[in-house]
């Protein structure tokens, strides 16, 4: 099956979307698909798409990407970004037998042979936590089990691949006031561009703080982490997947809905939107989490029963089963 991605991602508009969808043509290169990204471009686009060993090519508009197209003859296209215009969408409808949306919550997606859309519910989508398109490693790290400690001695912070709004200094001038002393690693993504804020606060810090840049190993350390800080999008469902429990601090408005979902299952604390946060509460949310074993167990628990890391999986069932049923490609 010849596949073509459509997405972005870069400090504008995060590296989410641009990630899961590296996870699902990691879970299409298992079946030997063919794999095609179509981006704007950005460096850090650019990057990850290479690293993994995928093909690309930056187009900025649509009159560039329809010959690539005709060119690729994709049987399925996956357009894995917010808010796609109804036309572009209709159009992408002649260039391949199915056009498939990841998380598009705008009037465009209604036209998408078939929607998934987990982080950003809609009514005729898939929005299932299961169907979380999340990289292979934490299926592993969801198979083990997670070890809630009477005491909190790793905190993991992070606000994403972009932390557009340049939350993360904030929060950590908050984590100041915490009665716990835990280590703290702070995540930063390839598209982070608050360097002169977060070097002020590091200066004047009293915590125990290691800075983590653009790291291959983001299972591993989240698998460490006792507690979590998180943005409310991608990250906050590898935390789930990993059982460790976590504040949402939501790096984007839109990310509230999905915080507040998380938490009425009982799967995380939402303290919403990072813009609105008073810094007193976020490090006595903290410190209520750290001393609530029980709570912190319960919470581990209820994520990883909505979260096992088969998001992937299944999309690409989904979609092969939609694909032979309109008659695109064979199962």
């Amino acid at each position: 099956m010849r596949v073509a991605f459509r997405t972005e991602g870069n400090h504008r508009q995060g590296m989410g979307d641009l990630m899961g969808s590296i996870a699902l043509a990691d879970e299409c290169a298992k079946g030997a698909d063919e794999i095609l990204f179509l981006i704007s471009g950005g460096e850090e686009a650019i990057a990850a798409i290479t690293e993994r060993g995928y093909s690309y090519c930056a187009v900025a508009t649509f009159e560039a990407e329809q010959p690539i197209l005709r060119a690729f003859r994709p049987d399925v296209i996956l357009v894995n970004k917010l808010k796609s215009d109804p036309a572009y969408l209709q159009a992408l409808k002649h260039l391949a037998g199915l056009v498939v949306t990841i998380d598009d919550d705008g009037d465009g997606a209604r036209h998408a042979d078939l929607r998934v859309n987990v982080l950003y519910p809609v009514p005729g989508a898939v929005t299932d936590p299961r169907y979380i398109a999340l990289r292979s490693e934490f299926q592993e790290v969801h198979q083990r089990e997670k070890t809630i400690a009477r005491d909190v001695r790793e905190l993991f912070i992070t606000q994403g691949g972009s932390d557009t709004y340049g939350f993360t200094p904030v929060i950590l001038r908050s984590l100041e006031r915490m009665g716990i002393r835990p280590r703290c690693t702070v995540v930063l993504g390839p598209a982070f561009q608050h360097e002169r804020e977060l070097a002020q606060v590091l200066k004047e810090s009293t915590l125990d703080l290691t800075v983590v840049r653009n790291t291959r190993n983001m299972a591993g350390l989240i698998g460490a982490a006792d507690v979590a800080v998180t943005a409310g999008g991608l990250t906050m469902f590898e935390l789930l997947c990993a059982g460790v429990p976590s504040l949402v601090v939501c790096a984007e408005r839109f990310e509230i809905e999905t915080a507040r979902r998380l938490e009425e299952a009982g799967a995380a604390v939402n303290l919403g939107f990072g813009g609105d946060l008073e810094e007193e509460r976020l490090a006595k949310a903290v410190d209520a989490l750290a001393g609530d074993a029980p709570r912190r167990a319960q919470l581990s628990r209820r994520g990883k029963d909505l979260v096992d890391g088969q998001g992937c999986t299944r999309i690409m069932e989904l979609i092969r089963e939609h694909a032979a049923k309109h008659g695109v490609y064979p199962l």
